[in-house]
């Protein structure tokens, strides 16, 4: 999330001593995205030092909560640094002051109830894999608006007068903080959802429907902001109607289970494999990023490249429904009206649309660089 950064004020690419950011926050900035991905880090090297010294008596739990906490307070505090080019000035400290809190109150929470409450009480593994499933998920989410959230910030919006990207800056910026709380939220999770070690199975099941439900909910926000951002996006640079094809790829995705639910579809019965990767859905972003930043600074769009933003945004939309119809919290939540050899059919579906939306959108792409280089 944060590498951007450091590679454009290592390289001098952006001039942050102009009167937008102020004096002392470009040395500020520097380092606190060091600081933020050294401590977002280091949990993962305590862990290895852990199981490579057996003797090394040092109690994981507060270490990993400490250094996971300041990183995402870094995370906040960093977002709200960016900000300063293209949100105004009381939006950027109250929505930081917001997630500062939240932040802080859930490690309260969380240390508090850990503490009076030892009993015995555990996650069961089922539980785990819908958490890491949907932490990962949140993650290449929020990861993703950062991404575009600092190509707003680099590309010179708000500093050379660029109104035309103010509400996306604001929209992307409430996302990306709130993302940051909600992927805290999850690496936190509440105790009282956990089940004690000799709870009943009637117990177990409610608690894992309620993991089951929480993530469901937190998963769904992050997918709602980023097709939000996509839709104000394509309507600044396209035609409403045109912009609207945004919202095609979850109805196609979803609408689909309705539909083999209703007809009562007889499909084959699939082993149940992992959660789609991301990486398709960030590299289809980065192209959308770099062309559609620039579309908006310059306030020209051709009709090549508005059909390049249509497919690329497209194609995220359906590699977001796509993981989210493989993850195990969908199939969970779904199970007691939707089979899951339907679930599965549809992630079928949404995956041949990803790559299709994405062959289509490169070929687009290619067509622009070869008018590009012509002129």
């Amino acid at each position: 999330m944060i590498c951007p950064v450091l590679l454009a004020l290592a390289l001098n690419i952006v001039d942050l001593n102009g009167k937008v950011y102020g004096h002392g926050v470009p040395f500020a900035m520097i380092t606190l995205a060091g600081f933020t991905l050294i401590t977002s880090i280091c949990p993962l090297l305590v862990c290895f030092f852990s199981e490579g010294f057996p003797g090394w008596r040092v109690s994981l739990a507060p270490v990993t909560t400490i250094l996971a906490t300041l990183s995402s307070c870094c995370l906040i505090v960093l977002a709200c640094l960016i900000a300063q080019s293209i949100v105004s000035k009381s939006i950027f400290i109250t929505v930081g002051l917001i997630c500062g809190i939240l932040v802080l109150v859930r490690i309260v929470c969380y240390n508090m109830y850990d503490t009076r409450n030892n009993d015995g009480r555990e996650y069961t593994i089922d539980m785990h894999n819908v958490l890491d499933e949907s932490h990962e998920f949140l993650i290449g989410v929020t990861g993703i608006m950062f991404l575009w959230f600092e190509g707003l910030a680099l590309d010179g919006h708000g500093q050379t007068g660029h109104t035309s990207g103010e509400s996306v800056g604001y929209i992307s910026f409430i996302i990306c903080t709130f993302g940051v709380c909600l992927m805290f939220l999850e690496m936190t999770p509440p105790q009282w959802f956990a089940v004690h070690r000799h709870g009943s199975p009637e117990e177990r099941i409610e608690r894992e429907q309620q993991i089951v439900c929480l993530t469901l909910i937190l998963d769904g926000i992050m997918a709602v902001g980023i097709f939000v951002l996509l839709l104000v996006v394509m309507r600044k640079l396209t035609p409403l109607e045109v912009a609207l094809l945004v919202l095609l790829p979850p109805a196609v995705s979803f609408g689909q289970l309705l539909v083999l639910v209703v007809l009562e579809v007889n499909t084959e019965v699939e082993q149940e494999s992992g959660p789609a990767s991301l990486e398709l859905t960030k590299v289809t972003f980065t192209g959308f990023l770099a062309v559609s930043i620039t579309t908006i600074s310059t306030a020209s769009s051709s009709s090549l490249t508005g059909s390049f933003l249509l497919l690329s945004s497209m194609a995220i939309g359906f590699g977001l429904s796509w993981r989210l119809l493989s993850q195990a919290n969908i199939r969970r939540g779904l199970s007691s009206c939707v089979s899951s050899a339907h679930v599965a059919s549809a992630a079928k579906v949404a995956s041949f649309c990803t790559h299709l939306c994405i062959v289509i959108s490169t070929i687009l792409l290619v067509a622009m660089a070869c008018n590009a280089s012509g002129k």
